[in-house]
C-alpha cells in the first residue's frame, strides 16, 4: 500500500469502536516501587541514563518494572523489581531480550 493510499484511509473521520471488558488488576506494594526508584538514584537500571524528566514532585521519572512479570507469577519484591526509563520499560514489554533480562536480574539482586 502506498503512503498516499494509507493517508487517504487514515484521514477518513470515523467514530471509534468501543468494547466493554473485564480486567484483573494486580495491586503492587508501593514500598517496593519507592525502594527500587531510590536504589536507582535517578538512573535507568537498564540503559544507565538519567531519568528523562522529573515528575510533578521533582523526583526523577522512572517506572517500576518486574523482571519476572507479575502476570507471570513473579514476586512483588525488590529482588524482582527495577527502575526503568519509559523507553526501556516499553522495550522490555515489547522485546524482553534475554540479555536485557539478565542485566535486570543482576540490578535487582
Amino acid at each position: 500500500m502506498s503512503d498516499a493510499d494509507l493517508k487517504k484511509i487514515a484521514t477518513k473521520a470515523k467514530k471509534p469502536h468501543r468494547t466493554t471488558t473485564t480486567v484483573t488488576v494486580i495491586t503492587r506494594d508501593q514500598n517496593v516501587v519507592a525502594y527500587v526508584k531510590r536504589r536507582a538514584n535517578g538512573r535507568c537500571e537498564l540503559c544507565g541514563e538519567l531519568a528523562p524528566f522529573e515528575d510533578t514532585k521533582g523526583a526523577p521519572f522512572l517506572e517500576c518494572h518486574h523482571v519476572v512479570w507479575l502476570a507471570n507469577d513473579g514476586l512483588d519484591s525488590h529482588e524482582n523489581a527495577v527502575a526503568l526509563c519509559p523507553n526501556c520499560h516499553r522495550k522490555m514489554h515489547v522485546l524482553a531480550r534475554k540479555a536485557d533480562v539478565e542485566t535486570l536480574k543482576k540490578a535487582a539482586s
